[in-house]
């Protein structure tokens, strides 16, 4: 059995340094840190361990009453949301300002909330900052207060210990293991596709900052969801955009959304059906591909397009001729905004996660190899005439195969394609890349395939 980690909620007015204190405390850059007010707008979430006790740190907005704006309402309803799921919360300020009338508000919100709090004084660079602003925030009569630096980590230790301090009772215990179990999934698409509401969808609450502004998603948002007794961890990210494109702070969301890709299991590639394929979306679904990862192609949007009958066939063919090398990955049209078909999506994510984890044994594969070798001998190139010996399955996810060749300088590149499709459709690898790596192999006679009764001898 493994603890269930506690949840802390780190709040505190914009340009405070909360995403920087974030990213010190998690030991890694994971929220976007830039020195200007209200860069962090979405809720970012990492565990942490300190002295045997996991921590889940939550990284919100900065809080401010002061604007009416749609974006900044929904980062007031975050924080709300991310205080009510916290066991207990750090309030951050900034020591080289003083309390300014942001704080007192910030100072309100907190105390009606009514979690375990500690008051971290931030930007506490040197002992003579320190000495001379600190008073001013002993006031509010918190029972615990820290001085940090998140800029260089002088603090931090005291300020975890103050945590684990206050922290209730622990939660109940899960069972260890969990963590193999879970399908991890990113969202991935240019900005304004609806990546933010099809994951709100599929939650079941407004979890990712949603506006009609394009690219207002800048960091990959954490949520585990289980759904039919499967564990999935769903990964909003910020909409990719080509580099020419990408300015200032939005190059910071685009290592993000690679980063959210690298970790997942299977990419829902997700395309505005009312606008069409771009070439944005063929860029950034060629990340996803370069990467190895399953897929499912989501043409999002689909009651904003007129149709008849034919439409979805036709849009579906559209899609695979323009993304000729996703033409294995299933395509569902869904509305995020009322729904529709997105339910479906949860079978499709299971059934690529299978192929993608899918291993064949030695002896399968190779009795298959026969027949496809028989049904079309590889005619060679240049005069070289290739002999293919055998294959086997080093790895998974994705599958990676060995096939052993004499000769492989003559094995042209249609018939390692040839061999990956038939793969593909006989074992029903949907959705998931498959690798192929030839080996050369210079002994005579017959081979010994390991796994196998008998060897496949120079097909």
């Amino acid at each position: 059995m493994s603890k269930a980690p506690y949840t802390v909620a780190i709040v505190g007015r914009p340009n405070v340094g909360k995403s920087t204190l974030f990213n010190r405390l998690v030991g890694h850059r994971v929220s976007i840190v830039d020195d200007r007010p209200g860069v962090t707008r979405d809720v970012i979430a990492r565990t942490f361990e300190w002295n045997g006790v996991p921590i889940r740190f939550l990284d919100t907005g900065g809080y401010e009453t002061s604007s009416s704006g749609e974006i900044e309402v929904n980062v007031r309803r975050h924080i709300a949301e991310a205080v009510e799921l916290a066991d207990a919360l750090v309030l951050v300020v900034d020591i080289t300002t003083g309390p300014t009338a942001e704080d007192e508000e910030a100072v309100g919100f907190v105390r009606r909330c009514g979690r375990p709090l500690v008051l971290a004084v931030n930007k506490a660079d040197t002992a003579k900052r320190e000495q001379e602003g600190l008073a001013d925030f002993l006031h509010w009569g918190f029972d615990r207060v820290e001085t940090v630096s998140a800029l260089h980590g002088t603090g931090t230790g005291d300020l975890l210990d103050a945590i684990v301090e206050m922290l209730p009772d622990r939660p109940a215990e899960i069972e260890a293991g969990d963590d193999e179990k879970i399908i991890r999934v990113a969202l991935v698409g240019r900005p304004n596709v609806g990546k933010s509401t099809l994951l709100n969808r599929m939650v079941g609450h407004q979890r990712s900052l949603v506006s009609s502004i394009p690219g207002t998603t800048r960091d990959p948002v954490d949520t585990l969801v289980e759904h039919d007794g499967q564990l999935f961890l769903l990964v909003d990210t910020a909409g990719i955009r080509r580099r020419g494109k990408i300015k200032d702070i939005e190059k910071f969301a685009v290592t993000r959304g690679l980063l959210a890709i690298d970790r997942a299991d299977v990419v829902l590639l997700l395309i505005d059906a009312s606008e069409g394929l771009t070439e944005t979306d063929a860029h950034v679904f060629g990340l996803a591909h370069e990467a190895g990862r399953a897929a499912v192609i989501v043409a999002n949007k689909w009651d904003l397009v007129e149709k008849d009958s034919d439409t979805a066939g036709a849009s579906a063919k559209d899609i695979y001729r323009n993304l000729k090398f996703l033409r294995h990955c299933p395509i569902q049209f869904i509305s995020a905004q009322t729904g529709q078909r997105v339910p479906r999506l949860w079978d499709e994510i299971r059934k690529v996660h299978t192929a993608y984890s899918h291993r064949i044994s030695t002896p399968a594969l190779n009795e298959r190899l026969k027949e496809w070798v028989n049904h079309r001998p590889p005619h060679g190139i240049r005069g070289i005439l290739p002999k293919i010996l055998y294959i086997t399955q080093v790895s998974t996810k994705p599958p990676t195969f060995a096939l052993f060749v004499r000769n492989p300088q003559g094995l042209h590149l249609t018939y390692k394609r040839y061999l990956v499709n038939r793969m593909r459709e006989t074992f029903d690898f949907t959705g998931t890349p498959i690798r192929l790596l030839v080996r050369e192999n210079r002994g005579r006679g017959k081979l010994e395939t390991p796994g196998a009764p008998e060897a496949i001898e120079a097909l």
